[in-house]
Formats: structure tokens, sequence, C-alpha cells
């Protein structure tokens, strides 16, 4: 699985609008932040950020 950092950024936003959903203190500070998330998620895609991967698959290839 490719977890990239606009992938990241829309789960983070998925979670903290359900978390939104069932507080009853402090749910408009979440939607606010959840609304950063799912706006950085698309302006990390036009900026060219969404293709980098924090998977922790690193490849040793060496070609000599």
């Amino acid at each position: 699985m490719n977890l990239g950092l606009r992938t990241i950024l829309l789960l983070v936003a998925v979670a903290l609008f359900v978390i939104a959903v069932f507080s009853d203190t402090r749910w408009p500070d979440l939607i606010g932040l959840g609304l950063a998330a799912f706006a950085g998620a698309f302006l990390s895609d036009a900026l060219g950020f969404a293709d980098r991967s924090f998977n922790s698959t690193r490849r040793s290839d060496t070609t000599t």
C-alpha cells in the first residue's frame, strides 16, 4: 500500500470529521482542522508533493 502525503491528509481529515460528529464541546475546532487537512491534501497534489510515499520499504539496488 502506497501512502502518499495526500492520502495521509485525507485520512486525517476523515478522522477529524468523524470525531467532530460525536464531540459536544470542541466540534467547531475539529471541523476547522478537518477542512484544513482536506485543503492541504489538494494543495499538496497541486504542488507535486502528493507522490511522495512514506513507506518503510526501501530497496538497496546497487548496480555497479
